[in-house]
């Protein structure tokens, strides 16, 4: 009797090894199975970070690059990274983005009210992040187009359980010409050496500030 049930035992266990190389092998098979979907990401506004053909300017539009090049300047005005030098590149030269696209009053007055106050924040570890909401227009009557921004601010490094400040404004930008914005301002081969070296796209467009007037708020 106890021989028997040794056999039996036995047998079963047998089954049970059978049934899991069994189950072994098919969950091997379904991973053979298992297909990778590619996902693309853009990871910047430069036609070098991207992938495919970049998209030409009838496709775009001037009303779109107007606003795009709207918001570069007020991104460029406002936003700071924890590195002090980021703040001594951008009023440095070919760099130097409100100076590329403003007047000299508005340049000026960026570098003496407003980048001593950026470099004060980097120095710190601050980060700061800048978005336009809403639609860019001008009112009737105006010669500004009305910008609303925020700035969203993290006053301490690695603090991921850091919540925001928050604060949002109004940006009122005059421009030399409305009617030309987003045109190319050089022939072909200069644009393409400009780029080459490594310089912002946005500085290739006809765009420049002539004036801005400030509405903040909280």
């Amino acid at each position: 009797m106890k021989k028997l049930f040794g056999y039996i035992i036995g047998f079963a266990t047998i089954l049970m090894v059978f049934a899991m190389i069994y189950i072994v092998g098919a969950m091997y098979d379904a991973g053979n199975r298992v297909t990778v979907e590619p996902y693309f990401f853009r990871t910047g506004m430069n036609a070098v970070n991207q992938v495919g053909t970049p998209r030409t300017m009838a496709d775009i539009g001037q009303r779109k690059m107007r606003d795009w090049l709207i918001q570069k300047f007020v991104i460029e005005y406002f936003y700071v990274v924890p590195d002090v030098e980021n703040v001594a590149l951008r009023t440095r030269g070919r760099t130097n983005n409100i100076g590329i696209m403003a007047d000299s009053n508005v340049s000026k007055y960026w570098e003496k009210s407003v980048v001593p106050e950026l470099r004060e924040l980097a120095g710190a570890g601050v980060m700061r992040r800048v978005r336009v909401f809403n639609e860019i227009f001008k009112p009737n009557g105006s010669d500004y187009w009305h910008v609303d921004y925020e700035l969203k601010t993290w006053y301490k490094s690695n603090n991921m359980n850091e919540v925001p400040e928050i604060t949002r404004g109004t940006m009122y930008i005059k421009l030399q010409n409305d009617d030309i914005v987003g045109q190319l301002k050089s022939n072909i081969e200069d644009v393409q050496k400009w780029l080459f070296a490594g310089y912002d796209p946005a500085a290739v467009f006809v765009f420049r500030v002539t004036d801005i007037q400030f509405d903040r708020k909280q």
